[in-house]
């Protein structure tokens, strides 16, 4: 097993020279020597990466102008009456800032180094707390390289290095020249092929892959058509958060009054409370939505999907122009996500879930994020070999009743409370306080519970597990059966009551939500189904060790096993 990066302090450590600091012990392996004209070309032309090297100048100027909106925050007393003897504090802050805050970012820039060697990436930052983080070179899973839009106009980039099994960014660089970002990539993986050609084959980027066949491509029409189909409570909670600053009711009510020809809107809105309600609901819905299709044309403008040897790479963004790579190696389960909405006009997304987790992405990395059905499974086939199943066995109907009692039971804990706090004078409909009126949703639970079980399925086929399951956001999940790590099945006392159980499967990289489960299954066909996924895993394991040593087991013998000390008894 790899090791995993490391970091240690170097404090009290000589500088032998002007250069950044290098971690002891690794000068013996940084320069192996030639064995052939071959790996002489190659050695010039990696050499200069391999020395210390420094971000880009213009990163001063960046960071520099990322800390101005604070600085204008503290001085903004001071800036709105400058006479005034009551700005002492923001004079004092604004003195401070420029005595500590610009010389350390001098410094974090002044002690900030990375170089790249055949077997790791070594980043060393801190100004009194000195860091060395070694990246090993085969747990370098994706170079990402993010250009937004001020980046685009100085010609430099961010280069992000993800490894196998990080639930982070593993490493940063930000910034470097754009031409240094390509080269980077192409150095760390032309160190993991190890030869020449796939050095050639590793210098090949985006703008110059003309030959490469593209396998998905999005016009500005189909972002705008992909964004229509989402909507998003986050986006939603961002516009409410930022209107709360500036009124937004009187606001409203202001423009309407000075424009004289619609002020009775404002007159019938504001003097009754449900039509209020209901034009403020009208309103976050459609603000919700055209935050949503904002944000989508921002991430997935001009958005490209092309296959580079045994690695998918793509491109995307509108202020932000990120290019990654997901390794096919990596892969580890397939999700084709839809909503009611796509799925009646029959669009779909195609995720893949990898090693690595990247919690930008929840654990996710996007492959295609709008196609048909017909296209999805086209490129997912350029993962995997993927044959859905004809059908989906439903989970037990004893789920219904189950999730029927459990929403009911929260939704009532949430208005009983609020009933009995509700003043008088507040809004009554009918004589009935208006919280009452919430207990006329239980039909509605009814039926929330129905469409869970309705789309919550199951197959099992030669190549992996599937599984369905969603409503608002239905997930396919596609398992193949040599990714799996873990599966099991688990009961809780109300499933046990039931004679139900919960089947888990699981694979490196499991997102922290929306876990391939199929909840709610009989008992006795939740341990034939664990049964028969482990016979199958632990068949196609014993096949490929039998395939590369000749021989199915690989377990030692009695003799050859290790064994515990063993205290002596007493003479």
């Amino acid at each position: 097993m790899p090791p995993s990066p490391t970091e240690s302090n170097s404090d009290g450590r000589p500088d032998a020279s002007p250069a950044p600091d290098r971690p002891a012990g690794e000068e013996k392996e940084e320069e192996p020597a030639p064995t052939g004209a071959g790996e002489a070309a190659t050695a010039t032309t990696l050499g200069a990466v391999r020395e210390p090297q420094r971000l880009h100048p213009l990163t001063l100027l960046l960071r520099v102008g990322a800390s101005l909106p604070a600085l204008v925050i503290i001085l903004l007393p001071l800036l709105r009456n400058p006479g005034s003897t009551e700005n002492v504090t923001s004079l004092v802050l604004g003195v401070l800032y420029g005595v500590f805050a610009l010389p350390a970012i001098l410094l974090q820039y002044w002690r900030f180094s990375y170089r790249i060697t055949p077997k790791q990436i070594v980043i060393q930052s801190g100004v009194l707390n000195r860091k060395n983080r070694s990246i090993p070179i085969e747990r370098v899973q994706n170079i990402q390289i993010e250009r937004n839009l001020v980046a685009r106009l100085f010609g430099i980039a961010k280069v992000k290095l993800e490894t196998a099994g990080s639930t982070s960014t593993e490493g940063s660089l930000e910034y470097v020249h754009q031409d240094e970002a390509q080269k980077i990539r192409q150095v760390v993986r032309s160190f993991q092929r190890g030869s020449q050609e796939a050095e050639a084959a590793a210098s090949a980027d985006a703008e110059d892959a003309a030959d490469t066949e593209t396998l998905l491509d999005m016009s500005l029409r189909r972002v705008l058509l992909s964004g229509a189909f989402r909507f998003s409570l986050l986006y939603l909670a961002v516009i409410f958060t930022v209107l709360e600053l500036f009124n937004p009711e009187a606001l409203v009510e202001r423009v309407l009054r000075a424009q004289g020809r619609v002020g009775w809107v404002s007159e019938v809105i504001f003097s009754h409370p449900a039509l209020a309600i209901l034009t403020t609901v009208v309103a976050a819905v459609f603000l919700g939505w055209v935050s949503g299709i904002g944000v989508h044309v921002a991430r997935y403008y001009d958005f490209r999907l092309w296959l580079d040897g045994d690695k998918l790479r793509k491109r995307h963004g509108l202020f932000t122009v990120t290019e990654g790579t997901v390794p096919l190696d990596k892969v580890q389960a397939l999700i084709l996500r839809t909503n009611p909405f796509m799925r009646a006009f029959g669009w779909y997304e195609l995720k893949v879930q990898t090693v690595g987790l990247d919690v930008e992405e929840q654990g996710h990395r996007v492959i295609a994020p709008f196609a048909g059905a017909g296209r999805i499974l086209e490129l997912a086939r350029q993962v995997r070999s993927v044959e859905l199943p004809e059908s989906f066995a439903h989970v037990s109907r004893l789920t219904i009743r189950r999730r029927f009692i459990r929403y009911t039971a929260v939704w009532a804990a949430l208005l009983l409370p609020t009933v009995y706090f509700w003043p008088a004078d507040w809004l009554h409909l009918g004589g009935v306080v208006l919280p009452w009126w919430g207990f006329g949703l239980v039909p509605f639970i009814l039926g929330w519970a129905v469409l869970q079980y309705q789309n919550h399925g199951y197959a099992a086929g030669e190549d992996g597990f599937y599984i369905r399951r969603g409503v608002l956001s239905h997930y396919l999940w596609i398992l193949p059966v040599e990714k799996f790590h873990v599966f099991h099945t688990t009961a809780s006392i109300f499933q046990r009551r039931l004679g139900l159980k919960t089947l888990f499967v699981d694979t490196a990289g499991a997102a922290t939500f929306a876990y391939p489960e199929v909840i709610d299954v009989p008992a006795a066909e939740a341990d034939a189904q664990f049964g028969a996924l482990y016979r199958r895993f632990r068949q196609l394991y014993r096949t490929r060790v039998e395939a590369a040593t000749g021989a199915p087991d690989t377990r030692l013998a009695p003799d050859e096993r290790p064994h515990l000390p063993v205290d002596e008894p007493p003479s």
